[in-house]
Order: structure tokens, then sequence, then C-alpha cells
């Protein structure tokens, strides 16, 4: 579905919300395209009398075989957070001060990031790379969607109507992770049936779709109400999940006859999810039990005794800073431990007190509301006043965060109210369906990072380095190597009909095979460097173009050495979507199809 694109033929649009700690899907049809007519899927294996709208994101690899879920007993040993594992590359700002790069027990049980893990929460015993583990898991969540759509819907209906799977993922995810996850999801047969489709999109977009929707839809007459949003007003979504926490900044362009939002700031976010406060639980065991009886809990029965004691921590997480329960003290379960009161283990508990729960909470909360600041700082700078910040996401749910974020200040202008939707933790995926149903409800977007291509130039003293410099051969002049030429810069305007073109020119000789690439770099500074040098500057991905198509005599005759050659001017089109960046060869303005692009 290009962006822009509304369905126009009969199809099932699925909205898949894989995430870091739990996974969620909802569904609708393009018969009824209202949010009323948006399903959430609530029955999984191992789970069949609860109502959840949505199955942990865990698998446990036994013997060659997995099991996946809620259907995991309790305590086996299970590969937890994998999602974090697709995007391991990636850096994001501030790290160190949320994860503990240098822990000694990081090795052999870590996250992607390299914090410690219990031995029983990152059990991998088949070694299998992150591509191969989140495609399992997602086969097993692809078979389950599917016997739901088959129950709600007939067999007959969904075996002969397509479907588009439109898949999430974090704004803040790095282009090969976007690319990894799609591999994953192929891989599982997600959109791999004649006439399916499956596209990418941003979490935080199809979470904002489905917050203005509901806001709306849900209540007519909110729509002359002047404290809603209107045509012209500007919000943050701020999408707190599990792993990553996604922030972008909308303008309403327009409400009827569907919704119009535009960009307004460059997007940002950072790893800090609800799995951050887990991690800094450990710390805080470690802490308290000492090195010794640490490391034991992380080992004693394969970490059975740790997985357990997450999993309980899972439900105080939920339930920190609710009314009915704030003030009291929370035990988690550490059997087989001696008591030991000043360290907190009695009668086979772990003790936690209000302080230790803030003490879990408040760095990860703190660093949301840095986020969210930044946000606002970078709108208010550029003129615009934002009325809303909405608050989605599994983490987006929790009291705590919603009561610390309601009391923080962040205009000078006046208070910003906090919006919690109904339903927050399924916002992304009934967004998604949303999303799939209108196509791209965003005109305009930022570019949130620079992207570009190194090249010579005419050396510069004033400029360039010596050791960058050389003679071409070609023309004698001194020039200067390792230098970028940026195509795409930090917060430029990347609406669906802005194309960005990577000028490209070869030379070969005839009935040579016509493949040329090129390497595209990227900077994540707010100023693009002009050397490649820099430290922000990195290779992204190669691209390779085939001019095989294009027809030998469209190609120009030159001479080189008294030797026939041809000459090939060619462009590497660049269109910039919700989660993707599509990649085009253009020949004399004739489009030769997709370029490949192998991720760094």
């Amino acid at each position: 579905m290009a962006e822009g694109t509304v369905l126009q033929e009969h199809r099932i649009v699925v909205g898949l919300d894989y995430g870091t700690t739990f996974s969620g899907c909802a569904f609708g049809d393009t018969s009824q395209k209202n949010i009323d007519n948006v399903k959430v899927i609530r029955r999984w294996p191992g789970k069949e009398r609860r109502d959840e709208v949505k199955c942990p994101s865990e698998i446990a690899y036994s013997g060659g075989n997995y099991t996946w879920g809620y259907k995991i007993p309790p305590g086996q040993p299970r590969l937890a957070w994998a999602k974090l594992d697709l995007d391991e590359d990636n850096f994001y700002e501030n790290q160190d001060e949320y994860v503990d790069v240098e822990d000694p027990l990081a090795e052999p049980s870590t996250a992607g990031d390299g914090f410690p893990m219990a031995e029983g929460m990152r059990h991998n015993p088949m070694n299998k790379s992150p591509v191969d583990v989140v495609a399992d898991y997602l086969t097993a969540l692809y078979d389950v969607i599917m016997s739901n759509l088959r129950r709600a819907q007939g067999e007959n209906f969904i075996n002969k109507t397509a479907i588009d799977w439109i898949m999430t993922v974090p704004a803040v995810w790095s282009e090969k992770a976007q690319a990894l996850t799609k591999e994953a999801a192929s891989r599982a047969g997600i959109g791999q049936r004649e006439k399916d489709r499956l596209f990418i999109i941003s979490e935080p977009e199809a979470a904002a779709v489905y917050a203005i929707s509901e806001l709306y839809q849900r209540d007519n007459n909110r729509r002359n109400d002047p404290n809603t949003l209107n045509i012209g007003d500007t919000f943050v979504l701020c999408d707190a999940g599990g792993g990553t926490v996604d922030l972008i900044s909308y303008k309403v362009e327009q409400l009827q006859p569907s919704l119009g939002l535009s960009e307004v700031a460059v997007g940002s976010g950072a790893k800090c999810g609800s799995t951050f406060i887990d991690r800094n639980l450990m710390k805080l065991l470690r802490r308290k039990l000492g090195e010794a009886r640490y490391k034991l809990l992380c080992e004693k029965s394969n970490g059975m005794v740790m997985n357990k004691l997450i999993a309980e921590f899972e439900g105080v997480k939920r339930s920190f800073g609710s009314s009915d329960v704030f003030g009291s003290v929370t035990y988690l379960p550490m059997h087989g431990f001696a008591n030991d009161p000043v360290a907190g283990i009695i009668e086979g508990q772990f003790e936690l007190t209000q302080e230790d729960l803030k003490e879990c909470f408040d760095p990860i909360v703190e660093h949301i509301i840095e986020l969210i600041q930044g946000q606002v700082d970078a709108v208010c700078g550029l003129g615009e006043a934002i009325k809303y910040v909405f608050l989605v996401g599994g983490f987006g749910e929790s009291d705590y965060l919603l009561d610390r974020l309601s009391k923080h200040t962040f205009a000078k202008s006046g208070k910003i109210e906090i919006i919690n939707p109904y339903d927050a933790w399924s916002a992304v995926s009934r967004g998604a369906v949303l999303r799939g149903l209108e196509g791209s409800l965003v005109t305009n977007r930022r570019c949130r990072r620079n992207y570009g291509t190194r090249i010579n130039t005419i050396f510069d003293p004033a400029i360039h380095h010596e050791e960058d410099a050389f003679y071409s051969m070609e023309t004698g002049m001194k020039m200067a190597r390792n230098q970028v030429s940026w195509i795409v810069e930090k917060g430029a305007d990347t609406d669906s009909n802005t194309r960005f073109k990577l000028k490209c020119g070869t030379k070969f000789q005839k009935g040579e095979k016509l493949r040329r690439g090129a390497t595209l770099v990227a900077s994540d500074l707010d100023r693009a460097p002009s050397s490649y040098r820099d430290r922000s500057v990195h290779d992204l991905c190669f691209l390779m173009a085939d001019l095989s198509m294009v027809p030998e005599s469209e190609f120009d005759d030159i001479t080189i050495n008294g030797q026939a050659w041809l000459s090939a001017e060619f462009e590497i089109e660049m269109a910039f979507e919700s989660a993707e960046i599509k990649f085009q060869l253009y020949f004399k303005d004739n489009c030769y199809g997709q370029v490949k692009t192998t991720f760094h």
C-alpha cells in the first residue's frame, strides 16, 4: 500500500503490534471503516479463560521445539525481550544512565543492550539469531491470528479474502531493524498468501491515529467542544511501551472527511520502556542481597526462581501508583533463601517498600519526562503551542507514570493536559488497522537523521585535512577524499510526494555486467558534518542498482585510452514512508524497479 492509498477492493486489515514484552493484534475490514468495528483478538493459547488484549512476547526452546506466550509453564526458562535484539546496533542517547554495560554478570545471560539478565530469561539453547527467534514467535502468533479470523468470519471467507498486514515498529528503530522485522514477519508467513500484503508503519503514528479517532468518533459531541482538538492544534503523542518510548508531535490539518496530520518537530525516543524498571529491580536486588546471593538467585533452578519473581513483579508494576494499593508493602516470591530481614528476605519472600519501587521507577519516569520536555521545547521553538500530550502503550497505562506527568509543568505558557485514552495498551494495533483502512493520514513527516554519500571534492586547506588529500589522475587537481554529500538533512519535510535523489555515474565496457553500487551513510547530528571521519557518520546500507534492464543503446559511447566504453548517469530515488525508505532506480526519467538494499 503506497503512502496515501485508500483501499478500494474488499480486504481484511490486520494491525500487528509485536512488542518487547507483550504483543497484540486487531482487525477490521474495508466494508466498515469506523473505530467501533475494529476488533481486538482476546483469545490466546494457554489463557482460554482470560480476556487479554495481548500475549507475552516470550518463547521457550526445548529439545528442538518451542512453546510461546501464555503456554510457557511458570518458571520454565524462556527467551524474553527478543525484539530489542533486532536493533542491538542502534545508538540511544544517555543509554549508560539506564544500562550497566560494564556489568561482569552480563555474560553469558545478557539482553541485546548488555544488561544482566537471569539465566532463565535469556534462555537460547539453540543459539538462534534474533531474526530466527522473532520469526519463530511470529509464526506461532500468525497461526493464532489466522485461527481467530477464521473463527470470527468463517474459513471460506478468510480463504478467499485478501489480507493487508500492517505491522508496527518503534519510530526510533534503525533502518536495519525495520528491515529485519519485515524479514522475520515474511519468514513467519505474514503477508505471503496470494494477494496478501505486508506493510511496516511506526508505532506512534498508529497510536496517534487511534487516539484522535477515539477522541472524536466515540463522542460526536466533542466536535463542537472548544477544549478538544481542532484544525491547527498541535499535540504530542508519547508511546511508552515495554522496550522503547517514542514521541512525535503532530498538527491537526484536517478532521473531515478523514483525519489529516503533519509532523511538527523531529520525532524522538529512547530505550526506556517498562523493561528497564525490571532491570532497575535487578540492580536493587543485587544491592540488597549482595553479589553472592544475587548470582544464586539468577542461577537457582536454571533461573526459575527469578522467572517467578519477575512474573509477580509484572503485576506490581501495573498496580503501582493506584490509590487502592499506594502506601502498602509488596512481597515477591523468593523461595529457598534463608530469612534475612536486613536484606528484605522474610519467610521466602522479598520485601519491596514504596521507596524501593520509586527507586525502580523514577529513573525511567524522569527520562520519559525529559523526552517529552524535549519534544515540547522543540515544538514551542517553532512557534507552535501544544494542547495535549497523549499517553499510550503498555507502560502508558501506569498510574504512577500518569500521575508524575500530570504534575509536571512542560510549558511556560500554561498547563498541558495529559490524556490517557481508553484501551491505551491496544492503541497501536487498533490504530494500525485504522491506518490500513484509511491510507496514510500523515501528510508531512520530519526526517529523523541525515542521509548522504561519500564523495571526493576539490581540496580546500581551510576545511580539509592533508591525510585526505590526493591528486586526480584525470584532472591533476588536488582533491579531498572522505567527504560527504548530504542528500536529505535532519528535519527536512519528507511528505509522500517528495523524492530525494542520489545521482550516480559509472563507466563500463560493452558486455560487462551492468550492476553498480553505492553506500548510503547517515548521521544523527542536528547539523550534518562535512567529513566522513566524524564519529557520528556511519555506513547505513549498500545500494545495488541493476542496469541490465536498460537497453545498451541508451548508454553514451566514450573512449578511454583508445578503448570503447559506455557511460551511464543514473539516479537512485529515496521515498520516505512511515517506517521504511523505498529505493528505486531511475535512468533517463524511466523507473527500472527496486534497488537491492543490504544494511551494514
